[in-house]
């Protein structure tokens, strides 16, 4: 079980890397303002959204703690596999993404430490391990990305035959991820929804609309905003549960990041079903 999720991951990313092409990067690098929204809407945006949430609605501490270490981890990387469905711009989402990941071990640490100081009270020093939150990165990100698209560029025609399968394939393997990990999690979920189940919302629907604001500010397209928004909203709740649990100690932080496993995921599906059901209405509308 504990073999799933990673597996599961790296093989999206695979197939991430198959739909992608080098030159969507190179886009990127002429064009880095989109990128530098998606890093302050996730870096500085998020944990001030959250900051506000936890104050508004009046969560206990160890609660609002974590919802501000919900939104201080790097965007998951389902959200690259997501924003491929909702047809927008993948090499935006994977930059952001991986960014994020990598700025990790300074940002989480500065960030969670700031809210236990303003909510609790106390004084923690939380760091992350550089080579573990480095390595996962690169072996469920970077590296079957990197293959996909080394893939496409040698083997064009192999790959063109076996898209349709793989597409299936992926969008199982993601079904599968989503399932595996709101089960692991469910029983702890319906216990705390009505204590933090408010919160994780506000903080998905904020999330993804000043992520896509601040897109829109610096000029970034459609496909492009599609992919802040998905990338703002699904967080790499893994790495949250491991800093409340494994680092801290403290399974009450955990819940935040337990309930917004469902929240993140649930908001994720129902844009790229409107997404769709968008494509579907023009490409009707062409046809006519």
């Amino acid at each position: 079980m504990t073999l799933i999720i990673p597996l599961g991951l790296a093989f999206l990313m695979l197939c991430v890397g198959l739909e992608t092409r080098i030159d969507d990067f190179r886009a990127l690098a002429r064009a880095p303002l989109g990128v530098a929204a998606g890093l302050v809407s996730q870096i500085v945006g998020l944990p001030l959204i959250a900051i506000v949430v936890a104050h508004l609605l009046g969560l206990p501490a160890a609660h609002a703690v974590g919802v501000v270490l919900v939104a201080a981890a790097p965007g998951g990387v389902t959200a690259n596999f997501v924003t491929l469905m909702a047809a927008g711009d993948v090499a935006l989402c994977v930059t952001v993404t991986v960014l994020g990941s990598l700025l990790a071990p300074l940002t989480v640490p500065i960030v969670v430490g700031f809210a236990f100081h303003l909510f609790a009270g106390d004084t923690v020093a939380l760091s992350l391990p550089l080579g573990p939150t480095v390595g996962a990165v690169f072996v469920t990100t970077v590296v079957p990305l990197v293959i996909g698209i080394a893939a496409v560029e040698r083997r064009a025609d192999a790959v063109a035959r076996a898209r349709t399968i793989l597409r299936r394939a992926s969008f199982v393997v993601f079904l599968v991820i989503v399932v595996t990990a709101i089960a692991s999690q469910w029983s702890a979920l319906v216990a705390s929804w009505k204590v933090v189940g408010l919160a994780d919302i506000l903080l998905n629907l904020a999330a993804m609309a000043t992520a896509a604001t601040l897109g829109r500010v610096v000029g970034v397209g459609a496909p492009g905003l599609v992919a802040l928004s998905i990338s703002g909203g699904l967080r790499n709740i893994a790495l949250a549960l491991t800093v409340a649990i494994g680092i801290l100690g403290r399974p009450d932080i955990a819940v935040a990041a337990t309930v917004y496993v469902f929240v993140m995921n649930a908001s994720a599906l129902a844009l790229v079903a409107i997404r769709r059901r968008g494509q579907l209405v023009r490409d009707q509308g062409t046809a006519a």
